[in-house]
Parts: structure tokens; sequence; C-alpha cells
């Protein structure tokens, strides 16, 4: 099913996660904790960090969806359109790909705690890696409704952190290209 995710990437500074967790707990509807393993892959015919797509398996709680995202649709929330496929084999699917020509980019692990509030997502994410994330999404929705709730959210709950529109497979590959340029 195809649909227009817009959503706001917080990396968190304060509170803890832990702390909001609980926080959360005891504020929102709370959907469940998922843990979350993603294989991400290039395509052999155009290089998806130029044209800011993205082609995943996902595996999360016997759950498996093949996922594509195209460009960002916006320079003030992510936004941009998702195709999610429930597929059965993630070992078969990887096949397929890798026999067209996919090559494999990297694999991100999270656990993630879902919370529902309005027509909204909250997500906290612990992303193996990179640290403690905060999320929250919109599918649908337009963006200047998306941003108003995220502000009154952060100030309700105290939450500081640095928004970013890059996606966890960005951070990461970041993170690498670092630490390889910078063996010290």
């Amino acid at each position: 099913m195809a649909h227009i995710e817009r959503e706001v990437k917080i990396k968190l500074f304060s509170p803890p996660l832990r702390v909001l967790l609980t926080k959360l707990k005891n504020k929102y509807i709370f959907l469940g904790e998922e843990t979350q393993k993603d294989i991400y892959y290039n395509s052999p015919i155009r290089d998806f960090r130029q044209t800011d797509e993205a082609l995943r398996i996902r595996k999360s709680n016997g759950k498996i969806e093949l996922t594509y995202k195209g460009p960002k649709l916006s320079s003030q929330s992510k936004s941009r359109l998702e195709i999610n496929v429930e597929i059965s084999s993630p070992e078969d699917m990887d096949r397929i790909l890798q026999n067209l020509g996919f090559k494999k980019v990297i694999e991100l692990e999270k656990t993630r705690w879902n919370f529902k509030a309005n027509n909204y997502t909250i997500s906290l994410d612990s992303v193996k890696g990179l640290g403690d994330f905060l999320e929250i999404e919109g599918i649908d929705v337009d963006e200047e409704s998306l941003l108003n709730f995220v502000n009154n959210f952060l100030h309700e709950n105290d939450i500081t952190g640095e928004r970013t529109l890059k996606s966890y497979l960005e951070l990461m590959v970041e993170k690498i290209e670092k630490t390889n340029s910078n063996p010290n």
C-alpha cells in the first residue's frame, strides 16, 4: 500500500530514553515494543544515495516487509512516498534482489516503543550504534499539522534534542565513513 509518510526525527538529549518511556506510558496509548532488523540495498542502475531513495527488507516481531521509500518531498519534515509489501521469506527476497544486481549496503538493528496520540504515532528508538531517537509520524497528514503537533509534544514533555531529516541508514553510513577516515 502506498501513502505519504511525514515524520520528524529527533536525536534525544534529554530526558534519557528510559525516563521518557515511563512518562509516555503514563500519558499516551502504548501500542507495544518491536525489535526491528533492516537490510538496506542499493540499485544496480542508480545510486540511491544520489536519488535519495531507499529499499529495505525489515524483520519486525515475526512480520517481514519489503519497503521502497521515494525521495524526500520537504525540507521541514521527512516526507516521502512509502510502499510496503509483506513477504514470507527474507532469504528468498534477498536472493531475488541480489540476482537482479542489488547490493546489500548495511544492516541496522533497533528496539522501538510505539505510542498513539491523535492521528500520530510516536516512536522511541534505541538504534544499535547510533543512540536514542524520537520519531513522530503522521500518515497522509499535512506538514503544518505535523510540525505543530511535534512542537507542542516536545514542549509538553520537556524534550530536548536535535532534529534531523536524515534516515538511520544515512546516519549510520556517515558514522562509518567518519570512523574510516579517522582511524585514530
